[in-house]
């Protein structure tokens, strides 16, 4: 067996941080693709089919949703490695279709890739990472259930005091007009709330 790299290292023990085995985590490492992304860059673009869940190791991605058959299109999520590190694109993931949504780079990034149907078959085979994936997608569905309430039900300056709350993470590394776009204000209107 060879000896690990940094990388690997730190992939480990971002896992371990999520109590898997190690016999897990090795497991889920025989099938993630490492990636590095560049800022800015789209790594899922609307209207692919992505077959691809991703785990944020170092860096973060804004989601950008389109608006039903528009061009409009707006921030609907944040996800970094120190917020939210599991995404995709789960309108297609889950049902095979073309998906409304992009997840861009908002810093270079590293992830790990897993294809469905590998990850499909390895939780079926492994019940520690069923339980790790399950957690994962349920704190996903949390949050988004919970941003779009905050988003529907408050007003711009409860929407900017949630983020600082709960979300610092983002108001920390996300541009500020991702974070303008997704309250549904100007970037000025965004910097002169940041200024109190």
């Amino acid at each position: 067996m060879k000896p690990k790299t940094s990388k690997e290292k730190k992939i480990a023990a971002v896992f371990s941080s999520y109590n898997l085995s190690p016999n897990s985590i090795n497991k889920l490492l025989e099938i993630a693709k490492v990636v590095s992304v560049k800022n800015r860059t789209k790594l899922v673009e609307n209207g692919e089919i992505s077959q691809h869940v991703y785990f944020i190791v170092e860096g973060g991605f804004v989601a950008r949703s389109y608006y039903f058959d528009s061009q409009k299109k707006s921030a609907t999520n944040f996800f970094t490695s120190d917020y939210f590190p599991f995404m995709g694109c789960m309108d297609s993931f889950f049902t095979g279709t073309k998906t409304k949504t992009e997840l861009i780079a908002i810093k270079n990034s590293t992830l790990l890739t897993f294809h469905k149907p590998e990850l499909d078959k390895l939780l079926f085979e492994n019940h520690d990472i069923l339980i790790f994936y399950t957690q994962m997608l349920s704190e996903v569905l949390r949050n988004e259930s919970e941003l779009k309430v905050v988003l529907i039900s408050s007003s711009k300056k409860d929407i900017y005091e949630y983020l600082i709350e709960k979300c610092n993470p983002v108001i920390k590394n996300v541009p500020a007009k991702y974070i303008a776009e997704f309250m549904g204000i100007t970037a000025e209107w965004y910097s002169k709330m940041k200024k109190g």
